[in-house]
């Protein structure tokens, strides 16, 4: 190869690698940011099946990092299997998927549709809800949203009569059945 050419292809795999940097890729696999609605997720709705849905969760976040497990405990709560990935539980009752809780933690990322996300605070939660978002002191400090399709709901950071302060932070989103009323908002 001569000289010049060798300049040039070199020169095109450096534009090339630093064009991919600043856009964001590198080797190391990131799963993109989760999409949570009112119904699940915007690539897994509640109510699938708990093989299909266990599939699709490992495809999207990798090996559980705790398989799914029977739950006699929560039988009563309308959750008969739980499983996680990383920050992510989901819950499961009649084979059929009724839960998901993220957080805290923020290993898989996600965000609402209107673009909230876990570690915001409660100011920006209200920017994006407006009158569709309320608080409570209970279990400690919670949050809920209603959504066309479905509610949205979690745990804040700051406790009891301070839950709705502004800085408040959201540490938990959740939809559908996650566990007994006291262990969800």
């Amino acid at each position: 190869m001569r000289t010049s050419t060798r300049r040039i292809t070199v020169a095109l795999l450096v534009s090339t690698a630093l064009s991919l940097a600043h856009a964001g890729f590198s080797g190391a696999h990131s799963a993109p940011t989760t999409v949570l609605r009112g119904n699940g997720l915007e690539t897994l709705r509640l109510g699938s099946a708990q093989s299909s849905a266990i599939a699709t969760l490992n495809r999207l976040y990798g090996r559980p990092t705790s398989h799914v497990v029977a739950t006699p405990e929560l039988r009563n709560c309308g959750v008969e299997a739980q499983g996680s990935w990383h920050s992510l539980g989901a819950s499961f009752n009649h084979h059929r998927l009724v839960g998901l809780a993220f957080g805290p933690g923020r290993t898989p990322s996600v965000r609402t549709d209107a673009g909230l996300r876990l570690g915001d605070t409660l100011a920006r939660a209200r920017d994006l809800y407006a009158k569709t978002l309320t608080t409570s002191g209970n279990n400690g400090g919670a949050w809920y949203v209603t959504t066309p399709v479905g509610r949205i709901d979690g745990f804040l950071s700051s406790s009891g009569a301070n839950a709705s302060r502004p800085s408040s932070t959201i540490i938990t989103m959740d939809v559908g059945v996650v566990g007994c009323p006291a262990m969800s908002p």
